[in-house]
């Protein structure tokens, strides 16, 4: 029986002992992976952690963006805001400008005729004056004595016509 006793125990001990290892390498093996899943967890726990700490930041950190953008850039917008409002102004007047010399341009053109007007007014004036100082000299001459060239010079035409129709 000690034989048989010890085969049963040998082949217990043998088949406890796979068991056992199985046992014991099947913890271990259970224990590197749950310290390997609990280190994957844990990585994946920190990222949810992290994009749910982005989402809900997004907006504030957009609206910081934003704002810090226009900090930087209203006062280069102000600044060409205001050139352009100069800039329309001088166009603005140069456009006044322009309209009032092409009235005065075509105000002129008409006026040609006003113009015409003058000339002739002052054509006569100047006849008048000749005359006028025609008349005077004459009533110099006459106080002085001297005979009137211009009735001589009459009168030498009107001897020479007659002398023409004579003959």
């Amino acid at each position: 029986m000690d034989s048989s006793y010890s085969y049963v125990t040998d082949r217990t001990m043998q088949g406890g002992d796979i068991r056992y290892n199985m046992m014991t390498t099947s913890n271990l093996f259970r224990e590197a992976q749950d310290e390997e899943m609990e280190h994957k967890v844990k990585k994946v726990a920190e990222k949810i952690s992290e994009s749910m700490n982005i989402v809900a930041n997004e907006p504030s950190l957009a609206f910081f963006r934003i704002q810090e953008h226009v900090r930087k850039s209203l006062p280069q917008l102000v600044e060409q805001k205001h050139e352009v409002i100069e800039t329309q102004q001088k166009v603005q007047g140069a456009s006044f400008d322009t309209e009032y010399a092409t009235h005065a341009v075509k105000s002129l053109h008409k006026s040609g005729v006003h113009f015409q007007n003058i000339q002739e007014l002052l054509k006569n004036a100047m006849f008048m004056k000749q005359q006028i100082d025609y008349e005077e000299d004459r009533k110099d001459d006459h106080k002085m004595g001297i005979p009137n060239t211009a009735s001589i010079n009459i009168s030498v035409e009107e001897e020479e016509q007659e002398t023409e129709d004579q003959s």
